[in-house]
């Protein structure tokens, strides 16, 4: 789950990393009052989304009166900044910068390490810094203690490791004129696998990738990986977008350029979703049938590479179970391969016979990619 600034800089403030003084602005809030309350002249309106790039973008705007202040909030609610909702504005006081460095930590996957990254040249366009200017230090997970004499780099250590973090960066961090050290920025992405630890995790106001506030079918689907079989299999994962193809995805590593399969074929699909882990059938019946729910669909993909250990015979279970239940008159692809395929490859077939549905089946002679293109064949002339 990505946080809003906001968020993150109350979470770093409990790990004594110093942040400006700011008020948060919601839509209908009295500006002027917020403005006077916080008590500064000069100050900076930041737009909370979950992308960057706001300051290019009109998403971060500076003012030194009220009126100013009033009218720049009015200009960033009025827009979809980066095409996303704009959830709220935070009010923050303006901090005379002399350097701006960069400081984070994350997930290193090749070392398969925490990786601590600090580099003197920090800002808006960090990413375009040289390697050569960017330290990077792997940290031990099970030792509490950051060996580096960075500012707050022990604080986002602790701060890391106890929220179940994937990645926590500021960007900038600043030196003040003043010769203080402050977080200008904070971004922190939590691990969702670690939900069970963290009761205040359900405090964070609803989100989505895509910017905006999550459908019905978005909060509905959160809850399957819940309860006491949270750790069998994954299959909560479930963004609604605009086409009309649905689509089950089953591991991550391929989703992505399905995607893209899927659009280069002339589709769009009605949502991203995936399954992975070995999920037990009712989790997958569940995730279908959510899937499934959504109007006006005109076809629907089944896809995924060749398993290690996902049971394809217990995942389409769960999959036949919605689809005997709605009967589809759409056309249906299914590419799948891995344990158990052929009874799995069975299951689809007899739903398919017994529901009169039009349906074609794939193993692993035929690409993923290909199957797309089958799937618009279909389609299109359905």
């Amino acid at each position: 789950m990505n946080l809003y600034e906001f968020e993150g800089k109350n979470i770093f403030a409990k790990y004594g990393i110093r942040i400006p003084r700011s008020v948060l602005i919601r839509r209908g809030d009295d500006v002027t009052r917020a403005y006077t309350a916080l008590g500064i002249w000069k100050v900076v309106l930041k737009a909370q989304i979950l992308s960057g790039k706001r300051g290019k973008n009109q998403g971060i705007l500076f003012c030194s009166s009220p009126e100013e202040t009033e009218k720049a909030c009015k200009d960033i609610f009025s827009q979809d900044l980066l095409g996303q909702h704009v959830t709220a504005i935070l009010l923050e006081e303006q901090i005379e910068i002399a350097e701006e460095h960069y400081l984070s930590i994350t997930y290193d996957t090749r070392e398969k390490l925490p990786a601590l990254m600090y580099s003197e040249a920090g800002g808006v366009d960090v990413e375009d810094v040289s390697r050569e200017k960017i330290q990077r230090f792997f940290l031990n997970p099970r030792d509490e203690r950051c060996p580096h004499d960075i500012p707050f780099a022990q604080a986002l250590w602790s701060c890391f490791r106890q929220e179940d973090a994937r990645i926590v960066e500021i960007n900038p961090l600043v030196k003040t004129a003043d010769g203080e050290w402050i977080a200008l920025d904070a971004k922190i992405a939590l691990d969702d696998d670690g939900f069970f630890r963290h009761e205040e995790w359900k405090e964070f106001e609803p989100r989505t990738v895509m910017g905006r506030l999550p459908t019905e079918r978005e909060v509905f689907v959160r809850k399957i990986d819940e309860g006491e079989a949270y750790y069998r299999g994954t299959a909560g994962k479930y963004i609604e977008m605009e086409g009309d193809v649905a689509v089950l995805f089953s591991g991550g590593g391929a989703s992505i350029a399905n995607m893209d399969a899927l659009l280069q074929a002339g589709l769009k699909p009605a949502n991203y979703t995936e399954y992975s882990g070995n999920p037990p059938r009712e989790k997958v019946r569940q995730l279908a049938k959510i899937v499934l729910s959504k109007p006006g669909l005109r076809g629907l993909w089944i896809v995924g590479g060749v398993a290690n250990f996902t049971d394809i015979a217990e995942t389409f279970h769960g999959i036949v179970d919605v689809l005997q239940e709605i009967k589809p008159k759409y056309p249906i692809i299914v590419r799948r391969a891995g344990p158990n395929e052929k009874e799995g490859m069975r299951l689809m077939r007899e739903c398919a016979e017994q529901n009169g549905l039009n349906m074609k089946l794939f193993g692993k002679e035929v690409s993923m990619g290909e199957t797309a293109r089958v799937l618009a064949e279909l389609v299109r002339n359905s």
